[in-house]
């Protein structure tokens, strides 16, 4: 089994993931890809480094695909994040925001396109819907220093295009869960309300 867990910046997704991995016994692929050397390059300067960040994590998580299948042949695996939302949230809103221009969002989609036909596809994505009221509220809650400065606009940006995929996605199937009332950082009932939704979806 191939879970990936899918949410806008904010809304409990890696939580979501070390949680169900915990509890469902999968090994977990996780979001930290360590050192991007561009990521202080692109706070300094986003126009100048925004492609060369996007594409080291684009990089980093299609080594991560390509070697799913073969952790798949051992155990079943859930993913913090996938690829989608990658390219088509988190790579797109930099050139919507004019920080890739058209020929890097080219050679970026290029990249992504080559390897995609490689790419195991999830069995399920489990995404974490939040409100963008409700987003920011956490964001100010777990006290992060560099997301303090985030504006509401780009947590609306990122909303909107993970559902605009959600809406042209055929392929993969996909489960909602609703999190506004549900707490999964710190209320354990919160916690096994979202296991036991998705384990009816993987049993």
């Amino acid at each position: 089994m191939y879970l990936s867990v899918m949410g806008t910046l904010g809304s409990g997704k890696t939580t979501a993931a070390k949680l169900l991995a915990r509890e469902l016994k999968y090994h977990l692929l996780e979001e930290n890809f360590g050192d991007n050397a561009f990521l202080p390059r692109f706070y300094q300067d986003m126009k100048r480094w925004a492609f060369h960040s996007q594409t080291f994590y684009l990089m980093e998580k299609i080594t991560q695909m390509l070697a799913t299948p073969t952790l798949l042949e051992k155990r079943s695996v859930i993913q913090d994040t996938p690829i989608q939302q990658d390219a088509f949230s988190y790579a797109k809103a930099q050139h919507v925001l004019g920080n890739m221009d058209d020929a890097e969002w080219r050679l970026y989609q290029k990249i992504y396109k080559s390897f995609e036909p490689y790419f195991p596809k999830p069995n399920l994505i489990v995404y974490i819907e939040t409100s963008v009221s409700v987003i920011m509220d956490r964001i100010k809650k777990r006290g992060r220093d560099y997301e303090q400065a985030i504006p509401l606009s780009y947590i609306e940006l990122l909303d909107m295009l993970n559902h605009t995929w959600l809406s042209e996605n055929k392929s993969i199937p996909v489960f909602v869960i609703e999190t506004d009332g549900l707490n999964i950082v710190t209320n354990k009932k919160a916690q096994r309300e979202l296991v036991e939704q998705v384990r009816k979806y993987v049993v």
